[in-house]
This record gives structure tokens, C-alpha cells and sequence, in this order.
């Protein structure tokens, strides 16, 4: 499933808080979104990603320019993150992460897009939803993500984990949480 994980409003904060599976995943989820966000705006180009058109996150990208620059301040946060846990040299890229680095910023400002306001990422967190995306995003971490939990280098688990840990009701459903599962 393509995702990005809003983890915390500081992107910085965000990807470091991700497991180490979705650190590599987002540069590479992300970059292909935001091709193909472009290319749903007029963007042109035979070496760009195209893929999940329909997907929320993809259409959220699409929507507005900002919320494009928002996916891809977190995808290069992303990158960051990969090149700092595996040791990569300053100099090296993700080969879908230069892809989006061939995206001319100039002409993506300029292209289509349909609104001009941002909004807040799509909640892309199966039944885990509330009403901040954040909450929502963090709820989805500790309770369907658990069984990826690692994290390399000195990056350790979030400090919230406990607190949007919900136990089981006596179906095995989740029990509500921030009014947002009903």
C-alpha cells in the first residue's frame, strides 16, 4: 500500500520516528506519488513514475501545490533519514528520490493544480481514524504497525507508542479512539 506516515507535524521529527522498513518505503512510495501527482497536473517527462492515480494520497498530492511541496518536503526528509540510518554517502541518491529531483521546481509551481489551498493529508489508516491526522496516523503506528518495530542507528521507538496503544475489546476489534472510530 502506498503511505506516508504523518507521524508528527515536524517532518524532521516524523521520519525519524519511522520504522526502518517505512524509511526506505516512503522515499520510494512518495517519490513515485509525487510523478505522478505532476503528471495528473500537466507535467511531462518519459522517466517519471506513474501509478496509484486514484490512490487518496496520490489525489490529495494533486490537489494543490502545497500539498505537493508537504509530500515532497517529507519524501526529502524521507531520503535524509535513509542516506543518515544505512551510512550512504552525502552524495548518494535513491534512484526514485532523483526522479523527483528531475522534476524542474519552477515548472511544477506553475502547472494546473487544481485548488490553491492546502489541507491536511488524507488519513490513510484503515479503521484508525480521529479527528487530527496526527492522532490518527499514531493510533495506525502502535496498534497495526507493531510488528515492524525496528529502528537503526540511535533512532529509538516513539515516545507516544503506550499512550495510542488500545487494547483489544473481547472481539479482537479495537476499542474507540478520539471519537474518530464509531
Amino acid at each position: 500500500m502506498v503511505n506516508a506516515f504523518w507521524l508528527d507535524r515536524d517532518l524532521q521529527t516524523a521520519v525519524e520516528w519511522l520504522v526502518d522498513k517505512h524509511v526506505t518505503s516512503s522515499v520510494f512510495e512518495c517519490s513515485m506519488v509525487l510523478t505522478t501527482a505532476a503528471q495528473l497536473n500537466g507535467a511531462e517527462g518519459e522517466d517519471l513514475y506513474f501509478t496509484h492515480p486514484n490512490h487518496p494520497l496520490t489525489q490529495w498530492a494533486a490537489d494543490s501545490y502545497d500539498n505537493w511541496r508537504r509530500l515532497r518536503a517529507y519524501t526529502e526528509a524521507a531520503h535524509d533519514e535513509w542516506r543518515y540510518r544505512w551510512d550512504h554517502a552525502p552524495e548518494r541518491r535513491h534512484g526514485c528520490w532523483a526522479t523527483v529531483e528531475t522534476l524542474d521546481p519552477e515548472a511544477v509551481r506553475e502547472l494546473e493544480w487544481p485548488t490553491e489551498a492546502a489541507s491536511d493529508p488524507p488519513q490513510v489508516t484503515g479503521e484508525w481514524t480521529a479527528p487530527d491526522y496526527v492522532d490518527a496516523y499514531r493510533y495506525y503506528y502502535a496498534n497495526e504497525k507493531r510488528h515492524l518495530f525496528q529502528w537503526s542507528k540511535d533512532r529509538e521507538e516513539p515516545p507516544w507508542i503506550t499512550e495510542y496503544t488500545v487494547d483489544a475489546d473481547e472481539s479482537g476489534r479495537p476499542e474507540s479512539v478520539g471519537g474518530g472510530r464509531d
